[in-house]
């Protein structure tokens, strides 16, 4: 993967990209792939690189805690059984709810999704990194967040998700390969990359591909101010 110097940048550019000039949005890059295929792996790379990392799970976790607009409109969806006695809303009941029902998870979307793009958008505009890395496990459309510049995808084989989630969560293989079928095809994630990072190998494999990509976006960013 070819460097700033390559690319045309002097070293002198690339540290005033890495340490100033906010922007008034900055330079979005969206990290997806498949369950199990690494994401917290290469978004904590990037964090480690001083890189602003919004992960909208975490987003979604916060405007369904009590008290949010949004738990109230799930509870009015799905009914009082969807909340424990505690006022929390039981996620493993509501995934249970919209695993196998597309009626229902199209339900939930409809709330909580335009609630996560403007908390999204919201946290980009605070970035003050040269760029930042939007994690969105479910990315199957660019246009669903309008404000991305450029899709990374964590890639492996089906295969390779199902072992793992077999041996992280002590799921049956056949719950594993139901949970790869509820999410977005390789296929469709594979469409709309700009760059695929391969996460078969080593930890040590998925470090050195984040360093040349922290490298990669720190141009691209300096290239698109104004």
């Amino acid at each position: 993967m070819p460097g700033c110097a390559a690319a045309g940048w002097e070293a002198s550019e690339l540290t005033a990209a890495e340490n100033g000039h906010p922007r008034t949005v900055a330079f979005t890059v969206a990290l997806t792939g498949g369950i199990a295929s690494g994401k917290s792996l290469l978004s904590d790379e990037f964090a480690r690189q001083g890189v602003t990392v919004i992960d909208t799970d975490n987003i979604a976790h916060q405007i369904v805690e009590p008290g949010q607009a949004a738990l109230r409109e799930i509870e009015s969806a799905f009914g009082p059984a969807i909340i424990d006695s505690g006022g929390k809303l039981k996620r493993r009941y509501l995934r249970d709810q919209i695993f196998s029902n597309p009626g229902a998870r199209k339900k939930l979307e409809s709330i909580l999704h335009p609630r996560i793009r403007q908390a999204a958008a919201r946290a980009i505009a605070k970035a003050r990194s040269a760029y930042c890395i939007l994690v969105i496990p479910l990315l199957a459309e660019r246009g669903a967040y309008p404000g991305i510049d450029h899709v990374l995808v964590v890639d492996v084989e089906p295969e390779t998700q199902i072992a793992r989630l077999m041996a992280r969560d002590g799921c049956s293989r056949e719950q594993a390969q139901q949970a790869l079928a509820s999410q977005p095809s390789r296929k469709q994630r594979l469409s709309i990359s700009d760059d695929v990072l391969d996460n078969s190998g080593t930890m040590e494999d998925a470090h050195r591909a984040a360093a040349q990509l922290h490298l990669k976006y720190t141009c691209l960013a300096k290239k698109s101010k104004p």
